[in-house]
């Protein structure tokens, strides 16, 4: 997604020179028209061309800087069964959820630390995940959102790429990979990301991707990854449903 919208700026910018030449060419013409008539009308044109040519310009310009912040990579996986992926099975996932799932079976993995599946009561919830939602339906007993694993990325099949709890400094995503199950489309649900126990950044929202399936959640700070430790955090409405945590440091580069 990042990639493409690079190149849609790229290409927003190549195009924004047929407006301006077009005002350069209506600018000669006011100049040297032999009527005044026609002078003011090409003045009137070349504004309406030069307009045009900026709101290319900011666009493009706005694709090529703007940094992604937060991201949600998810797609709803149907299976014969509900049960969650293992960090070497087929995830799939997009940006926004359209294609219809894979089925895949695989076996159930062991969580280990860092990552821990079960609610604790001494975390504390984030404020977006705490402001009501109007049109949110309320969360059932059994839904679940169970992390899996770290990564550093994933490949084009939707894998995760040199999972680890250990990445190092600088601008770049760190991927949190889940399966869920018993969910509802409309449900609150939150992505928390803090650093040395500050929260850096947070997310509320409403589900819209299924009662079970895998999914690929990302995080890149705008200033970039600093050495530290890192927390990201999951929660459906106020309950935390795991938190994965990792360290940031030069040792891991």
């Amino acid at each position: 997604m990042e990639n493409w919208l690079r190149w849609a700026g790229y290409g927003l910018l190549a195009l924004d020179a047929v407006p301006w030449g077009v005002v350069l060419f209506l600018l000669i013409r006011a100049r040297r028209a032999p009527f005044y008539a026609l002078r003011r009308a090409a003045l009137v044109q070349a504004n309406r061309w030069a307009m045009a040519g900026l709101v290319l310009l900011v666009v493009g310009v706005d694709l090529l800087l703007l940094p992604p912040r937060i991201g949600h990579l998810l797609e709803r996986r149907r299976r014969p069964t509900p049960t969650p992926f293992t960090p070497t099975a087929t995830p799939t996932a997009t940006p926004r959820p359209t294609h219809t799932p894979t089925a895949t079976a695989t076996r159930r993995p062991t969580a280990t630390p860092p990552f821990i599946p079960t609610p604790t009561p001494v975390v504390p919830v984030p404020e977006s995940a705490l402001t009501p939602i109007p049109s949110a339906v309320p969360a059932g007993p059994e839904a679940r959102i169970t992390i899996i694993t770290l990564a550093a990325g994933r490949d084009e099949e939707g894998q995760p790429v040199d999972p680890g709890t250990r990445f190092p400094p600088g601008r770049h995503r760190v991927y949190l990979f889940v399966t869920y199950s018993g969910m509802r489309d409309g449900l609150a649900w939150t992505f928390a990301v803090y650093h040395d126990g500050e929260l850096v950044a947070s997310d509320t929202r409403l589900w819209e991707w299924g009662p079970e399936g895998n999914a690929s959640l990302y995080y890149t700070p705008p200033d970039g990854y600093q050495t530290g430790v890192y927390e990201m955090r999951v929660f459906i409405e106020e309950r935390l449903q795991g938190v994965a945590q990792f360290k940031v440091t030069e040792e891991a580069q």
